[in-house]
């Protein structure tokens, strides 16, 4: 390469960076912004849109879970159902009360089986404290057992994982009644 050619390249490379380091004239950033804007409007939007899509598939995808959590919990008692349904259509046919009562008790028992296997626990009421997350007091009677001490249990509650499904229903001791005359 010639020195006048090496002369002329590094011309042309300072000119490069110098148009490269000079700020664009305001004509070229005016002719420039509205393509910028439609481009920063345009991804808005399909953003907008996407989060739009996300939270109606999460919607659905709720929906369709709570169905199967739904679905799952009637599959276990269809088995009951079932057997319910025998021992009525048994007892019709051949009217064989203590057989149908012998029926309902294995049904009973099935029925203890599925809530133990679903973690479900009955509530211990009869002569405990009285406390009002697990219990519903129904009655307040006069006694001569400690106030607040559960005498009688109507309806029993049940627990699962530490939260109560029912709370049991029941009568409360109002204490010993004090026989102390008034003076006159």
């Amino acid at each position: 390469m010639s020195a006048k050619e090496k002369k002329k390249n590094k011309k042309e490379t300072e000119q490069e960076s110098e148009e490269i380091l000079e700020p664009r004239s305001d004509d070229q950033q005016h002719a420039e912004a509205p393509n910028e804007l439609r481009s920063t409007i345009d991804r808005l939007q399909r953003l907008q849109a996407e989060f739009e899509n996300y939270k109606k598939r999460t919607l659905r995808d709720a929906v369709a879970y709570e169905q199967r959590v739904g679905d799952r919990l009637i599959l276990d008692f269809l088995p009951l159902y079932d057997n319910l349904e025998r021992a009525f259509q048994s007892l019709s046919s051949n009217q064989d009360v203590d057989t149908f009562v012998a029926g309902i008790e294995q049904i009973f028992g099935q029925f203890k089986q599925l809530l133990e296997a679903k973690d479900v626990k009955v509530i211990d009421a009869i002569d405990k404290p009285f406390d009002p997350v697990l219990h519903e007091a129904m009655l307040s009677v006069p006694s001569e057992i400690e106030k607040n001490v559960i005498l009688e249990e109507f309806m029993p509650g049940y627990i699962r994982d530490e939260r109560v499904l029912r709370p049991s229903r029941v009568s409360v001791s109002q204490g010993p009644a004090l026989n102390e005359e008034e003076p006159k």
